[in-house]
């Protein structure tokens, strides 16, 4: 479970909004904790994604961005 690129990007989110919530409501103390473990985790799911994370497959050359479709020799005419 802490290999998968998933786990490792909705964990931080939450991390991230309970963060948030903590700082919004007033917890200071709380919320600096939880800020000075953040590069931890930020450095972890960076780890995770990068080593464990599935490639799409698709090549710069082939398209300029993953997730449009919008292959690259039509913007090269």
């Amino acid at each position: 479970m802490l290999k998968n690129a998933n786990f490792a990007a909705i964990f931080a989110t939450a991390y991230l909004v309970a963060f948030s919530i903590l700082v919004a409501l007033g917890y200071s103390d709380t919320a600096a904790a939880l800020f000075i473990f953040s590069p931890l985790l930020v450095i972890w799911m960076v780890y995770i994604v990068l080593r464990f994370g599935e490639a799409s497959g698709r090549t710069f050359d082939e398209y300029y961005y993953d997730d449009v479709d919008i292959r690259a020799d039509k913007w090269r005419e």
